[in-house]
């Protein structure tokens, strides 16, 4: 957070070159909900791009320091610094604090507990199959990409439980077969956040699948 606080002012002279694209990025990654979303956009239309790149930082910075962690993270990510090449310049220095252990952030705090599971239990745990237990979702979707794409069926009843960004989610369902569905909504799994929430509705809506893949 301090690093963010630190720097606000060059973060607000970057994020302001594109707050569009920003807030995609920042959505997709799970680091702001659909109404935070809809109030930045409302900002977008109705104020300034700098108004939009001030008010997303102070949401990001009261969600603490997970979420901070997080947002940097993202920067580093070449789709979303390419917008500025000093933003591309500074944030290959900043050092990203890992987050594994740290206590839920008010992100993490809206996913959906799955039966007998609570919030803090999914975001430390992810979901529950038989005794195993997945402690890295990432990598658990990464490691059943195929067996996914082969074998999730629900995956319209998923997609409301993921609550991505609308256009992520109008992509996914535009793919006429269910393995072409599941292939594109797994390309969206590039955070932790968005990755655990997957598991859990996979744990949800596809739990004989899981336990086969957790056996």
């Amino acid at each position: 957070m301090d690093i963010i606080v630190k720097n606000k002012l060059k973060l607000i002279k970057w994020l302001q070159v594109d707050p569009t694209i920003i807030l995609q990025h920042v959505q997709t990654h799970g680091l702001i909900t659909n109404s935070e979303y809809g109030k930045l956009k409302s900002i977008s239309r109705n104020k300034s791009k700098e108004n939009v790149a001030i008010d997303l930082l102070d949401i990001i910075c009261e969600k603490g320091e997970n979420v901070c962690q997080e947002f940097l993270k993202m920067l580093k990510d070449d789709d979303v610094n390419e917008i500025s090449p000093e933003l591309s310049a500074w944030i290959k220095t900043v050092e990203i604090k890992e987050t594994e252990k740290a206590g839920p952030s008010n992100h993490q705090q809206n996913l959906r507990p799955t039966s007998g599971v609570s919030a803090t239990d999914q975001t430390k745990d992810c979901g529950r199959g038989k005794s195993k237990v997945v402690t890295d979702c990432k990598e658990f979707l990464k490691k059943n990409h195929s067996c996914l794409v082969q074998n999730v069926k629900h995956i319209d009843v998923i997609l409301d439980d993921l609550d991505l960004h609308p256009e992520a989610a109008a992509n996914v369902r535009s793919k006429g077969t269910n393995p072409a569905k599941m292939r594109k909504l797994l390309d969206y799994m590039n955070s932790k956040a968005i990755a655990e929430r997957l598991v859990d509705a996979l744990f949800k809506h596809e739990r004989d699948l899981m336990d086969d893949l957790l056996s």
